[in-house]
């Protein structure tokens, strides 16, 4: 097949869908019938029996009033979507699943959804590296961000951060991001929304370039996706990495190739969901889709849509935007209470032979394309680990202040404690209650912060973390594994700190090595307690839900942690609170070694005489291994909670779909 200028297509694409029908639950309704389900379940159809085709080198435009399917239809082509969703999807004539889909096109959704502490230039950097074959080496990394800033018009901003950037340049760093694996296939989402006229214009007029004038040399195939994955026209391949866009138009920015010899040309299909586009905007389109309450109106050229709206009746006024007129046109029906003339009389001129239909039947395209995507190679899974854990501390230390804040209060809770229980530490019998309080308060204090203070993770995380994980970027399991590793040093370093003042005021007699111990208590403590928010966060999906819902939990284990409680008389409940094996090997640190304690001789109460008896007197053990055996109790406590956590967000992420 040959372009419009003659040269060689080097790799031509055709997407179909086919008869797409959607279905989504309704409200239930009571059928009030006593024998028979108090509930049903209905289902409203969102498409219906939606078919169409685009091809590389079209910028097609999907329009329709509001609630008429056009982001459902776009999430429906791009296999983004989850739920009854019938049809299929092809390719070259090859049906496409979901993991194919994702691999061939890319989904820019209508919000940024990025790190916004993060620059330009290290979002772009730190996507590539999971979107690029793990074979490519850094400095090629480096130049694909590089020639895609510059494609794009950010160059001049690349160091910026995100959350200084305004909208127009948010969404053209969105659609760089999108262009690093260089998909034949872009699906954007209301890309104009937000943005001013001028910025609007411009981000559909980088698509239509994509579109009619993106080179892309069979070097940059390889670094996309490893060696010999893509052959030129006469069989050759070669390493490296380069792309080239030509922009004919002076305000947008040039993309210089390290090569000016390319082998051939590689022009992208892109569908754009968009509400009300201007004149200019609309003719930048070389098709639109016109839906109708999930229905199919007209597909076709743009400037066909005028004659087919003709032939129907109904004429376009003079300095009239097309977009506005086809709007109103589909609004109208509803008004007059004629929901699906248009669709009927679409048909009645099909059979009459008025509207050509031929872009309905493509001739099918030829090329390897699809089959080079199979040489795709990701990261290794310790590698994604690794980076999302960069990526975490690095939001972290560009949140300092909130980190510094937040720690301040803090210890602010620690030097409360340590000037109440100062001077408690002497062994008398009165001293006995004020130091098991003090450690309660200990093992409390730390418990409940670290699990409060993360039941925002996943809540917050969730759009990110729906994207990201939904077109493949990383593994749910990484990202998961990054969040808990992010927080352990953290765990043990203010559990240290908040440690030394308490110590420092009451239990400082008793040497160092028991501010080491009861210190790793502690910060495992902290560990578990992470491990309990983040299933928190998981459980109720919201941070209200979590902190509300959260009281009858923290009701149970504070029972059987040992201090309200006599624990001997449950005697494996207990074992289910991480109050408990804090609290014990706390008290079990403390008490064992202490071998008297003041017993006045005018006592009217039982003498306690040494620390065994305390711990006794409390129900806790006293064998050689129980501060061991709790150490490994808290670790297991992680360990449950973390694994239920992963299971619930991994559900989550199921259930409601990534878009």
């Amino acid at each position: 097949m040959e372009d419009a200028d003659g040269s060689a297509f080097a790799a031509g694409l055709c997407l179909e869908w086919k008869h797409l029908n959607y279905y989504v639950p309704a409200k239930e309704e009571n059928n009030y019938s006593f024998w028979e389900s108090c509930r049903t379940q209905r289902e409203l159809q969102i498409l219906n029996d939606v078919s169409g085709h685009m091809k590389t080198g079209d910028l097609v435009a999907i329009l329709g009033c509001s609630g008429a399917g056009k982001t459902t239809l776009l999430a429906a082509i791009s296999q983004r979507l989850r739920g009854n969703l019938t049809g299929e999807v092809v390719v070259n004539g090859m049906v496409m699943d979901r993991s194919e889909m994702i691999r061939i096109s890319s989904f820019l959704p209508q919000f940024e959804i990025n790190v916004q502490t993060f620059t330009a230039y290290e979002h772009l950097y730190f996507m590539s590296h999971f979107k690029m074959h793990r074979k490519t080496s850094k400095a090629e990394k480096r130049q694909r961000v590089e020639d895609l800033l510059l494609a794009v018009g950010l160059r001049n901003i690349a160091h910026t951060r995100i959350q200084q950037m305004s909208g127009g340049e948010r969404k053209r760093l969105s659609l760089a991001e999108e262009l690093i694996t260089d998909p034949p296939f872009i699906f954007c989402d209301e890309p104009t929304t937000g943005l001013d006229s001028y910025n609007a214009f411009t981000v559909i007029k980088t698509l239509r370039h994509l579109c009619t004038r993106h080179r892309i040399l069979n070097k940059s195939l390889t670094s996309l996706y490893g060696e010999d994955s893509y052959s030129s026209p006469s069989g050759e391949s070669s390493p490296g990495s380069s792309i080239e866009m030509e922009i004919l138009d002076s305000d947008l920015p040039s993309l210089k190739a390290l090569n000016n010899s390319p082998n051939g040309r590689y022009k992208k299909a892109i569908i754009c969901s968009i509400h009300q586009p201007t004149s200019d905007i609309f003719e930048l389109f070389t098709h639109i889709v016109l839906m109708d309450a999930g229905r199919l109106v007209y597909q076709g050229r743009t400037e066909d849509a005028v004659e087919f709206f003709t032939k129907l009746g109904y004429s376009i006024p003079h300095n009239c935007n097309p977009a506005d007129f086809y709007l109103k046109t589909i609004s109208d029906s509803h008004t007059n209470r004629k929901d699906g003339a248009i669709v009927r009389a679409k048909h009645s001129l099909q059979t009459m032979g008025l509207y050509n239909s031929s872009w309905l039947l493509p001739k099918p395209y030829t090329g390897d394309y699809l089959n080079n995507m199979k040489n795709f190679k990701k990261i290794w899974w310790p590698i994604q680990v690794y980076l999302l854990l960069k990526r975490f501390v690095t939001d972290d230390r560009r949140n300092l202040k909130q980190g510094l804040i937040s720690t301040g209060f803090f210890m602010i809770t620690s030097v409360t404690l340590a000037i109440m229980y100062s001077g408690v530490a002497g062994m008398s019998q009165t001293s006995i209650q004020d130091i098991g309080g003090s450690i309660f308060m200990l093992s409390s204090e730390m418990i409940f912060t670290f699990s409060y203070g993360v039941t925002y993770v996943f809540p917050a995380a969730l759009p990110i973390l729906r994207r990201e994980v939904g077109e493949g970027t990383y593994s749910l399991s990484a990202y998961y594994v990054a969040v808990v590793l992010s927080f352990i040093p953290m765990a043990f370093f203010k559990s240290y700190f908040f440690f030394s003042v308490v110590y420092a005021f009451i239990y400082y007699e008793r040497g160092f090595m028991l501010f080491l111990t009861m210190g790793l208590i502690l910060s495992l403590s902290a560990v578990a307690a992470t491990g309990y928010g983040l299933f928190l966060s998981t459980l109720f999906e919201s941070e209200k839900m979590a902190s509300e819902c959260a009281a009858p939990f923290d009701l149970v284990f504070l029972i059987f942690g040992g201090a309200y409680y006599n624990v001997d008389s449950i005697p494996f409940l207990k074992y289910l609170s991480l109050f408990f094996y804090s609290n014990e090997a706390l008290m079990y640190n403390f008490w064992i070694d202490v071998d008297n304690i003041d017993c006045p001789k005018n006592q009217e109460h039982p003498c306690i005489k040494n620390g065994l008896e305390v711990l006794q007197r409390g129900s806790f053990r006293t064998s050689d291994d129980t501060y061991w055996m709790d150490c490994l109790g808290l670790v297991f406590i992680a360990v449950v909670f973390n694994i239920m956590a992963y299971c619930f967000i991994k559900k989550y992420i199921r259930r409601s779909g990534y878009y």
